[in-house]
């Protein structure tokens, strides 16, 4: 059992190595989430095993996906989602399906199962959007087009995800087609319900004079609502975080609330969550199936590209924005890890495939933000031609030149 000092050691060298790994990172011109993954990777048993991954971490770990979706979920303009919804449903299917049949394809021409082959398949549809979030929000992109599309799709494909999850444990025999249809009533209910819980609290807590137990409520809330997610709607924890933050953006509080999420989220909790994600690289495993472990990040990385890539532009993006969205959505993340985990502990994927995905995980999950940052379009969201924002400024000039005349 871990014992308050090996905690202690343990946090401090997690944020010591994220803050000079960040630094270096982004004197590299790199992301500066890169820096933290690789410090996990040098802290953990891979390379020096400084840090041991305990259930504590763990659990802090959780707290910081789940803070982080919120601030994307809080910064999330509705009404730059609404102009790319249809875009975004496209990138979504496309970004669940070809990622699928090309993971499963290749999984059968090395010779694995069919069963094993489709769930591996069903392994590289997620998608985590935690590592692009924090690229888009360092970058400036987080309320763009850009951004807008990534997290709607994003949030689009975790439900397609669960669905396909469940469909495929039902064919095996670990489930039952009652969880879609608990999926398909916890949606609209939560909508719902979170749109008067929100509104509601909004009302209540504004009239608070101190700060701190307003953050502290909505921080129950968040939390509420994540686990409403995991629990009662059998989607992701993080899609319930993602969707308060979501109605909370919609409140008074909005300003107030992305201050202190930015403070408690990235300040300790992220770096937390990204140390401890490349923590779990084991090097050592790939060394026994190196050709497919190889085979499938490529196919992984493509497929999700291409399908969202085609998917968006579609929807009416041009050929940078679409390839943008596309590189967006690389990381499998922490969802594709859950589906890895439930696999393995149910024996339908072996060993081998087992070792195979979280490497291509990890992999993906390191590979996103460079890639991001490299297709991201050099123009600022700012200067994007979008006649509503013109008109904006023109009119606030106006109102300045009035106001000095």
């Amino acid at each position: 059992m871990e014992s308050s000092a090996e905690l202690l050691i343990s946090l401090a060298l997690i944020l010591l190595a994220a803050r000079i790994t960040s630094s270096i990172a982004t004197a590299l011109a790199l992301p500066s989430v890169f820096g933290v993954l690789v410090a996990g990777v040098l802290l953990g048993p891979s390379v020096t095993g400084l840090v041991h991954l305990s259930p504590a971490l763990e659990g802090m770990s959780s707290i910081g996906v789940v803070l982080l979706l919120f601030v994307a979920g809080i910064e999330t303009d509705l009404v730059e989602m609404r102009r790319v919804g249809i875009a975004a449903t496209l990138a979504a299917v496309g970004g669940v399906a070809l990622p699928m049949a090309g993971a499963a394809g290749l999984a059968i021409w090395f010779g694995y199962g069919v069963s094993e082959s489709v769930f591996i398949g069903t392994i590289m549809t997620a998608t985590s959007v935690t590592v692009s979030a924090h690229v888009l929000k360092e970058a400036g992109f987080l309320q763009s087009r850009i951004g807008s599309a990534i997290l709607g799709a994003a949030v689009i494909d975790d439900i397609i995800g669960v669905i396909v999850l469940t469909v495929v444990i039902s064919i095996e025999g670990g489930g039952g087609m009652g969880d879609l249809v608990r999926l398909g009533l916890f949606l609209p209910g939560a909508l719902l319900v979170g749109h008067f819980v929100t509104k509601l609290a909004a009302v209540r807590l504004v009239l608070m004079e101190t700060r701190e137990h307003r953050f502290l409520e909505v921080l129950a809330l968040v939390l509420a609502f994540a686990w409403a997610a995991q629990e009662i709607g059998g989607l992701a924890a993080i899609s319930g975080a993602y969707l308060a933050g979501v109605l909370f953006g919609r409140t008074i509080l909005q300003e107030d609330l992305a201050d202190f999420g930015n403070l408690i989220g990235y300040a300790l909790f992220a770096p937390i969550f990204f140390v401890t994600t490349g923590m779990s690289a084991d090097l050592e495993g790939l060394r026994a199936v190196p050709l497919f472990t190889a085979a499938l990040l490529a196919v992984a990385i493509v497929t999700k590209v291409v399908g969202c890539y085609g998917g968006v532009r579609l929807g009416g993006f041009s050929h940078q924005d679409s390839l943008a969205v596309g590189t967006g959505m690389i990381a499998r993340g922490e969802v594709a890890l859950v589906i890895a985990v439930l696999g393995h502990q149910s024996g339908v994927i072996g060993d081998e495939v087992y070792t195979a995905s979280i490497a291509v995980t990890l992999l993906t999950t390191l590979a996103a933000p460079l890639l991001l940052r490299v297709t991201l379009p050099k123009q600022a969201p700012s200067a994007e031609h979008d006649p509503e924002s013109e008109h904006r400024l023109q009119l606030a000039s106006q109102i300045e030149a009035l106001e000095h005349s």
